[in-house]
């Protein structure tokens, strides 16, 4: 099916996605902040909704550094000249510190997340490749290329150049991970704390700590979530609060 743009105007936001790899692009007053460039070419696939936006790109965001969330940061930053803003833990791991990775197992059992959308094979090789540019997938480290980011994002913060949106810290599913809320719209962008499945939303399996996991998915059925915009999955939208319809088997 190749690339998939959904815009969702009431949000201001604009999904665009290749099989299971979801980025964002949030319209604010000013200009347009990316959330999640994962893969190594999405500055192409991005190129006129950037170009279309009155003001520019203002920031590029990351909510984990998964390559598969920031193998197309540098790129994108270099092309448009924009900063980069990544969570406070990840910034550690270009310092040297060392992060964990989901094992195996828990980290297969996302697999239904994968086949609720159709394949696209530029989307499955740019992930592939992508650990290549930026992030991190195995216990090596932290890979990183192009321009150094510009400043680190943490728990209650406003999102940098995206006005309405704050910083929700969701460890879990790897420790740096955060999510982005935006409580006028009751929107969720969760990066990986939380996938769908057919619809339904569902706190991913594949973590790194289960006791963080456990106190992200409190805090976030907390918030009065009408839209979620996850990582991997198709989003869902309800006029109530989507915690009502869960997928809750692993």
């Amino acid at each position: 099916m190749g690339l998939v743009i959904e815009d969702m105007p009431e949000l201001g936001v604009v999904r665009v996605s290749r099989w299971i790899f979801n980025c964002y692009l949030i319209r604010t007053d000013g200009g347009a902040i990316v959330v999640d460039p994962g893969l190594p070419h999405v500055a192409d696939d991005l190129a006129a909704l950037v170009d279309d936006v009155e003001g520019g790109l203002l920031a590029i965001v990351a909510t984990h550094g998964h390559s598969d969330h920031v193998a197309g940061a540098a790129k994108l930053a270099e092309r448009y000249r924009a900063p980069i803003y990544l969570p406070a833990v990840t910034l550690t791991y270009l310092d040297g510190v060392r992060p964990r990775i989901p094992r195996p197992i828990p980290a297969a059992r996302i697999w239904p997340a994968m086949v609720g959308q159709p394949f696209d094979r530029v989307g499955a090789m740019g992930a592939l490749s992508g650990w290549r540019r930026a992030g991190y997938v195995t216990s090596t480290g932290m890979r990183w290329s192009g321009p150094p980011p510009d400043g680190a994002l943490t728990d209650e913060q406003p999102v940098p150049g995206a006005s309405g949106w704050s910083v929700v810290s969701t460890p879990g599913h790897s420790d740096d991970s955060i999510s982005l809320w935006n409580d006028a719209t009751g929107t969720l962008l969760s990066g990986d704390a939380v996938l769908s499945v057919r619809g339904r939303v569902w706190h991913t399996p594949g973590v790194v700590d289960t006791a963080s996991a456990g106190s992200t998915r409190r805090r976030l059925e907390q918030l009065p979530v009408r839209n979620l915009l996850p990582g991997h999955g198709l989003p869902v939208h309800s006029d109530a609060e989507v915690w009502a319809r869960q997928r809750n088997s692993a």
